[in-house]
């Protein structure tokens, strides 16, 4: 043990991380998980090289919650901007373009099948708007990004403004999906909870009735909103069961909740092979218009409302589910709810 203390001591220390100023550790901190139980942070200088005009560092978040373990690279650049999240550094692969590289840097690294389409239009920090549209059975599955021009770095999401909020900014930006999405509570909310779920997902189905006795106290307050985020590649028939609540919820808003109710109850027993009779019949028995019911389930717009959620949240730094956003804000749950409505009642205090 002396021997590996007194080696590690003659290593050159590793360099400092550079400072991103005052706003930047703001938005940082507004921007990372508001997490339940105690955060260990540490920062590190970047190891890529960044384009010019940017400083950035890296963020690593320890704790025994997994919700709030992860890593984020936070980027300043010299125009004004932030970013936060995970982007990519393409290297080690092949291309005679842009497009390509990312494709086969995807393909490589991921196994998963993007086809990207570039804006050859500079952004403020001087990058390209990219829509990587990933390949899913399902259909294509829409991303968005930011690339230098010469497609050595792809940032998901985008860069916001350092004189922005960024919890309000992340809130606008799925703004859109939210007012398709199923939702209860205020009309005229102080306190919106937007929780990404999937009805495959096992800690979806535990943490179902966390926002019951939030809307059971604050209902006249507060909003909850579902967010259907399938896993597409894991979950067999979560995308059915997200395009099929959508279906019940545009013609009975209060069956959806049931309608939730009773496929989390049944979670374990449901298969691919079972699932539309089992959404069917519960059309069937709350009397739904099963002639509508049958179209909604086909209709390509839903489905491409749901796809286009999902690659929302993907390029917008969601990264399980179940996930809650409290105002714009990303917060841990904790073990069994009980710290979104202590959240939730800090914000009423306000």
């Amino acid at each position: 043990m002396a021997l590996a203390v007194a080696a590690a001591a003659q290593e050159a220390p590793e360099p400092p991380p550079p400072p991103l100023g005052d706003r930047a550790e703001k938005m940082i901190k507004e921007g990372l998980p508001v997490c339940a139980e105690k955060v260990e942070m540490t920062k590190a200088a970047l190891a890529h090289k960044l384009p010019i005009n940017m400083t950035g560092n890296v963020i690593q978040l320890k704790s025994e919650r997994q919700t709030c373990a992860g890593q984020w690279v936070a980027i300043v650049s010299r125009e004004g901007g932030f970013f936060l999240g995970v982007p990519w550094f393409i290297e080690g692969v092949s291309g005679a373009t842009t497009e390509a590289k990312l494709k086969n840097f995807a393909w490589t690294n991921l196994q998963q099948n993007y086809d990207p389409v570039i804006e050859r239009k500079p952004t403020r920090e001087g990058l390209y708007k990219v829509i990587l549209m990933q390949t899913t059975e399902r259909g294509k599955l829409p991303m968005t990004a930011e690339i230098n021009p010469d497609g050595s770095i792809l940032f998901f999401g985008h860069f916001y403004p350092l004189n922005e909020d960024i919890r309000e900014s992340r809130t606008k930006s799925f703004q859109p999906l939210l007012d398709k999405s199923p939702f209860t509570g205020s009309a005229k909310p102080a306190v919106t909870v937007v929780e990404f779920s999937d009805f495959e997902c096992p800690s979806c189905q535990r943490a179902s009735l966390f926002l019951k006795p939030i809307l059971d106290k604050y209902g006249d307050r507060v909003r909850y909103v579902r967010f259907d985020l399938p896993l597409l590649t894991m979950h067999p028939w979560a995308f059915a069961a997200a395009v099929a609540g959508r279906a019940i919820w545009l013609q009975k808003p209060e069956a959806f909740w049931e309608y939730k109710k009773q496929v989390y109850a049944t979670q374990e027993k449901l298969t691919a092979f079972t699932f539309d009779d089992f959404a069917r019949g519960f059309a069937q028995d709350n009397e739904l218009d099963l002639k509508k019911y049958d179209a909604d389930i086909a209709s390509p717009d839903i489905q491409s409302t749901i796809l286009s959620g999902v690659g929302a949240a993907f390029s917008n730094d969601v990264r399980a589910t179940p996930t809650y956003m409290i105002n714009g804000a990303f917060v841990d749950p904790g073990p069994d709810g009980k710290a979104l409505e202590s959240y939730v009642a800090g914000l009423l205090k306000k």
